[in-house]
């Protein structure tokens, strides 16, 4: 379905690596700048709550009785970059997470027991715990909330010192969590976010994906009798 909305992008030839080789990808900022240029005429919004596993053609047929503009959601929605990011139902938002958040974080006590001036652990290392046997190689440095993350873990890690095969480091772990579990950031009294964990409201990750999946069902549209109009001037500017 992301055909109907990225045929109308431009392509154009970027340096994804600095390598001087480039490659053809769509142009995505002409999404804000597009849409930033329309909206100076359209005052005709509406919001529509979407319902657990209602697809974004579902949507679109339903309030424009065409499947094909589900894609003008994506424009008006500064939270719906692609289909990635529309709200997913309950079994795939378990999958999505389980994907995403695979590893195991072993928290240290201290942040340097992670990073410090004169060492780090480094992305991709393996990492063995000789008391247990296991091991397993780092995806995440997080010294903020005093943690690497590992995946592909063989054996079970305890509390107990763990090394790092290339960079030496070595901490003694606090606590082992399942990356899903573990921190994403804290919340104080007013819901701001912050790093500060004293006296303030844990957000795991899992939280942290609920929250901004829930956000996400409640989507702003643009009212039928302004969306050809809409399409017509995007169209039209994206391709200038």
């Amino acid at each position: 379905m992301a055909k109907g909305f990225f045929k109308h992008i431009p392509n154009i030839n970027y340096d994804f690596k600095s390598d001087g080789k480039f490659y053809q990808a769509k142009d995505l900022f002409r999404k804000v700048a597009t849409w930033s240029a329309i909206q100076e005429g359209i005052t005709g919004y509406n919001y529509y709550r979407i319902t657990e596993g209602e697809r974004p053609d579902v949507v679109a047929s339903k309030l424009y009785g065409d499947a094909t503009l589900y894609w003008t959601f994506f424009l008006v929605n500064e939270n719906l970059q692609d289909m990635s990011d529309w709200p997913k139902s309950s079994q795939y938002f378990n999958r999505f997470l389980s994907r995403k958040y695979s590893g195991k974080c072993l928290v240290a006590g201290s942040s340097t027991d992670i990073v410090s001036s004169t060492s780090k652990f480094e992305l991709g290392e393996k990492v063995s715990q000789s008391t247990s046997g296991a091991y397993g190689f780092v995806t995440d440095i997080n010294p903020t909330h005093k943690r690497i993350t590992l995946n592909s873990v063989s054996g079970s890690f305890t509390t107990g010192t763990v090394l790092g095969d290339d960079s030496g480091k070595s901490f003694t772990v606090t606590s082992v969590q399942n990356e899903v579990d573990a921190v994403n950031h804290y919340t104080d009294s007013n819901a701001l976010k912050t790093t500060i964990s004293t006296g303030n409201t844990v957000i795991t990750n899992t939280q942290y994906e609920l929250d901004l999946n829930e956000d996400k069902f409640q989507i702003r549209y643009i009212e039928p009798q302004y969306i050809s109009r809409v399409v017509k001037e995007f169209i039209e500017l994206v391709r200038d």
